[in-house]
């Protein structure tokens, strides 16, 4: 079968791979989309802790199921399916109290296990046996499935901040995931939302999300002032760092009200993720701040009903490019250039 394979740092390779072998309680998808992550751009440049090469990547994953394992009651061949990616050992205390995410000994597709840029991919049992793997609502496409793991990831981010009728909201980062917070957002209530980036052609998109969001295109404005100056000086009751930039980190701590809370949900390079914050004002404002990494099962069963009842992903076309899998270093660097959403990857 045919597979992208990360053989090295910056170097990825399209070539024929040995099918997978179904384990016992396992199952085989064939795979019919994957998105490429922001991770997996950064992966394939940096390398990662969790990726040893050579790597199937890909943890975005939608298909069919194609063979199961000895064991196996729950599906059937043929069934479609949503594969939910970090996956934790089941024993430990975070996931018994249902925070599997945090698990300790966490592994992930497309990680420590071969990914789905493949045309085949392997679930493994202790995924299956957790409730990794979800049946496609009816009528949701494979494509726009592929949506809910990053979706999923949003929604616990935003557990912790408790948005509520009323409330205001910024987003920094405006790609995918900021446009997903900001509808999240709108959805528990958000009275006003504002949406920060450097690319004005990113900011568009939020115009399709009604009139409560005001897009601040920070490369011509000062978004700190702008911001404040809508909220009378006051700032927002939350902010939400959807971008990989430490100063949009600290912008976030300037423009949160007093008591506000924040999400660093946006994670930063290793070798930069030091010496942006200002602690001071998290002290003297009293501000929460959280951070925010992977998700759960129940979440990602949740991001498949928001998107298969239209109650997120609607207004905005989320999914820009669908390439097949010989296109892959295509894709990559249309999302590197700053020209897509979500650029899905069809083995």
């Amino acid at each position: 079968m045919k597979a992208v394979v990360m053989e090295n740092i910056e170097e990825i390779v399209i070539k024929e791979v040995s099918r997978p072998k179904v384990e016992p309680g396992g199952i085989l998808v064939g795979v019919k989309a994957c998105a490429i992550c922001g991770s997996d751009v950064r992966t394939i440049e940096h390398g990662s802790s969790s990726v040893k090469p050579p790597r199937i990547l890909g943890h975005e994953i939608t298909g069919v199921i194609v063979e199961i394992g000895e064991g196996v009651i729950k599906f059937r061949v043929g069934d479609s399916v949503a594969i939910v990616p970090a996956i934790g050992c089941g024993e430990c205390d975070y996931c018994h109290s249902g925070h599997t995410n945090m698990c300790p000994d966490l592994e992930t597709i497309g990680f420590e296990f071969d990914g789905g840029f493949a045309e085949v991919m392997a679930v493994p049992a202790k995924a299956v046996r957790q409730g990794h793997v979800n049946k496609i609502p009816e009528g949701l496409s494979f494509e726009k499935a592929t949506l809910a793991e990053p979706l999923a990831c949003c929604i616990n981010g935003q557990e912790p901040l408790s948005i509520s009728i009323g409330q205001s909201v910024a987003v920094i980062g405006a790609g995918t995931i900021g446009l997903f917070h900001v509808e999240l957002a709108l959805l528990r209530g958000a009275s006003r939302v504002f949406l920060v980036d450097v690319i004005s052609e990113r900011l568009k998109h939020a115009s399709l999300l009604g009139k409560d969001v005001i897009t601040i295109n920070s490369s011509e404005i000062d978004p700190v002032k702008e911001i404040l100056s809508h909220t009378n000086g006051r700032g927002v009751d939350v902010a939400i760092v959807a971008c990989p930039v430490g100063e949009a980190q600290n912008q976030a701590l300037q423009i949160v009200a007093r008591r506000g809370k924040v999400s660093l949900f946006g994670g930063l390079p290793k070798d930069k993720s030091i010496g942006y914050l200002d602690s001071n004002l998290i002290h003297y404002k009293e501000v929460g701040v959280f951070g925010a990494h992977a998700s759960t099962v129940i979440q990602n069963r949740l991001a498949l009903s928001l998107l298969a009842d239209g109650r997120v992903g609607s207004a905005v076309k989320y999914v820009t490019h669908i390439l097949p899998l010989n296109q892959i270093k295509e894709g990559l660097a249309i999302i590197k250039k700053g020209e897509a959403l979500k650029v899905v990857i069809k083995p």
